[in-house]
């Protein structure tokens, strides 16, 4: 046991040894590198190299901090250009349904134009179709009564009994030949006055000119007549009874001619829509027919004249306002959504 006791005590000096001089070579070591340190603390390279990074570093830092501070005021510039861009979408870039109500209104505005300024109802009805076509794509529940109000003007343009003006002029061409036709039938052929061919060959000449052309004819016409009559009443050689009948033949080219010029001036008054020619021209032709037997076809032509008289060129015109006013109340009321 005493030989253990002394082999192990043995052992723990010799280690105790080893680890106090493993201690005492890491403390020369240590000792050695802090005076390595210090001597190069006191290098002058070395403090002047210390001394550049501390400034490269607080350098680094203030430009690092500028940056930073742009960076800031970019993002903040930023923020306000998106808000202002927002605020411009908000007010010019309407969503779809905003502008599909534009749309609409304005089809209403256009409608009432063309009916009101131009009297074309086939542009009036296409205006208030597109626009209930508008209505119809928002598909909104408070929109129904407008859209109803819509269909309600559509059928009533539809229905409207305006005159169809090319018609007219058609059927005054067709009383002309009428007028012309009875005369033949009632009087010889060869006293028959030829129609007018200088106004109806020359299709460049416009309405005022055949009026003006018509006038000037009629005004001659009846010079020669003034003229034919007295010179009839002076040869007195020719008898009484052809005398007779050259005024009679006198007085229906007289007729002729003064209707023949009601009737242009009644084509004149379709093309200028004025009623009241048109009436007064028909009035004077009707009454200047009713007192004259020279024409074989007197009651079929102042039947067609009557019938002339019944159609008004400008009737008064229905109201399609209503649903405009629908819609700007919608619009004022629920702005811009559904």
């Amino acid at each position: 046991i005493l030989i253990l006791l002394l082999a192990g005590f043995g052992t723990g000096y010799y280690t105790w040894q080893k680890i106090q001089t493993t201690l005492n070579a890491n403390q020369q070591v240590i000792t050695r590198l802090n005076q390595e340190i210090q001597a190069l603390q006191s290098d002058s390279r070395m403090h002047e190299f210390s001394s550049q990074m501390e400034e490269k570093f607080k350098r680094n830092q203030q430009q690092l901090d500028a940056i930073s501070q742009q960076q800031q005021a970019l993002q903040q510039a930023q923020t306000i250009t998106a808000a202002k861009a927002n605020l411009t979408h908000d007010m010019v870039m309407a969503d779809e349904h905003d502008w599909l109500l534009l749309e609409a209104s304005h089809l209403l505005r256009m409608a009432q134009h063309r009916l009101i300024l131009a009297r074309d109802f086939g542009s009036a009805i296409a205006a208030l179709h597109s626009a209930d076509q508008r209505l119809k794509e928002i598909d909104a529940s408070g929109l129904i009564p407008i859209r109803n109000s819509i269909n309600q003007q559509i059928h009533a343009l539809e229905k409207f009994p305006h005159p169809d003006y090319v018609a007219l002029q058609l059927e005054l061409d067709n009383l002309s030949a009428d007028l012309r036709s009875g005369l033949t039938d009632s009087s010889d052929a060869n006293a028959m006055p030829e129609p007018d061919q200088s106004v109806d060959d020359n299709p460049d000449t416009s309405m005022e000119d055949e009026l003006v052309i018509a006038t000037r004819e009629f005004l001659l016409n009846m010079l020669e007549y003034v003229k034919s009559v007295f010179n009839e009443s002076v040869q007195v050689t020719h008898g009484e009874q052809q005398a007779s009948v050259f005024i009679e033949q006198q007085e229906q080219k007289r007729a002729y001619d003064f209707i023949s010029l009601k009737i242009l001036a009644t084509k004149y008054a379709i093309t200028n829509r004025d009623d009241e020619i048109y009436q007064q021209q028909l009035d004077a032709a009707l009454l200047w027919l009713e007192n004259n037997d020279g024409f074989a076809n007197k009651a079929k032509l102042i039947t067609a004249i009557k019938q002339l008289k019944d159609i008004q060129l400008q009737p008064s015109l229905p109201d399609i306002s209503p649903p405009e006013e629908l819609l700007a109340d919608y619009i004022a009321r629920n702005g811009a959504s559904k």
